[in-house]
Parts: C-alpha cells; structure tokens; sequence
C-alpha cells in the first residue's frame, strides 16, 4: 500500500472500516518498537521531518497516506466492494511490537489487545466529523 507504513491495523466494528497506521521507526523490529526517529522511506518524505511526532502533524506525510489508501480503496483486487474501504485513519506515535504486547513472539498482531489499548481512540475516529479522514492521534 505505502512505503512508509511499517504496520497497519483495520477495524471495522461500526459501519465503516478504520486503520491504526504505524510509520517506520529506527529500531523497530517487531521485537522492539522502535524509536521516534523515521528510518527508511519515512525519513525521506520531507527536510526537516525527521520523527513520528512531526511526522503526525505534517501535511505531506498526511497527504500522502490519504493518497495510497484512496489509491487502494479504487483497486478492486484489494477493495471488491465498498464494505472493504477504508474511510478513516490515524498514525500511532509508535510501532507494534512483542515488548509492547501488541504482537505475538511470531509477529501476529494481537487484535484484541491493540484493540482494548486504543479503544477510545478507535472510538474517536469512528466519532469524529464526516469530512475528517484523518483523525490526528490524542
């Protein structure tokens, strides 16, 4: 979908799909979650952002989530009907990982886990105004 995600969670326990987006994190392993510093394609987006927390609050890094997820909402191999969309998102401040308990020793991700640890945020994108698609992380 995007270069720059390391990790990304759908749920779609209301009458929409939302995601849980994690960017990539120097350190993040899987194992460890990482620092707040961006590495790999993520690092490369825009001078002057260089962590996670700029990068959730940027335009471009915003602008261009948006863009892959509308580019795979039209792909109708990935989306066959509208009920697959996804209509909203945030960007976590940081990775899944085993040491966070959000992922399994063989790097499953935990649903019920993620979900009980940002369920009011889960909550708040599903509450949020229409004409938000991204609801920034709180």
């Amino acid at each position: 979908m995007c270069d720059l995600f390391s990790r990304m969670m759908i749920f779609g326990v209301a009458k929409f799909n939302v995601a849980l987006i994690t960017l990539k994190a120097e350190g993040a392993t899987g194992e460890k979650p990482g620092t707040d510093q961006l590495t790999g394609p993520s690092a490369e987006v825009k001078a002057g952002i260089t962590t996670i927390s700029q990068a959730r609050q940027d335009s471009t890094f915003i602008k261009m989530i948006k863009d892959a997820i509308i580019a795979t909402n039209k792909d109708g191999t990935c989306c066959p009907s509208n009920a697959a969309k996804i209509q909203r998102f945030t960007i976590l401040p940081q990775d899944f990982s085993v040491e966070t308990s959000d992922l399994t020793p063989t790097l499953k991700l935990k649903r019920s886990v993620v979900e009980k640890k940002y369920g009011e945020m889960i909550q708040k994108i599903y509450d949020a105004d229409r004409s938000m698609v991204y609801v920034p992380f709180e």
